[in-house]
């Protein structure tokens, strides 16, 4: 039974798509539930880091626009 702050989600899967996860979960031995949570967050993360990426690379050109207003 899933405790209230770490509720269960159900998820359908195609065959060929649970057959991968399975495979990288063995790999990576850990479970099936442990290898879509690790690779969900692996994702949010990637996310983040191309935000953080295209802020920086926003604010490079900003700059280089007021300096040629000069």
């Amino acid at each position: 039974m899933p405790r209230p702050d770490n509720p269960s989600f159900h998820l359908r899967l195609t065959p060929a798509l649970r057959k991968q996860i399975k495979l990288a979960a063995v790999q990576n031995e850990r479970s099936i539930n442990a290898e879509i949570q690790a690779r969900l967050e692996r994702s949010f993360a990637v996310d983040d880091a191309d935000r953080v990426q295209a802020l920086k690379l926003l604010m490079e050109a900003i700059s280089l626009l007021d300096k040629g207003r000069a």
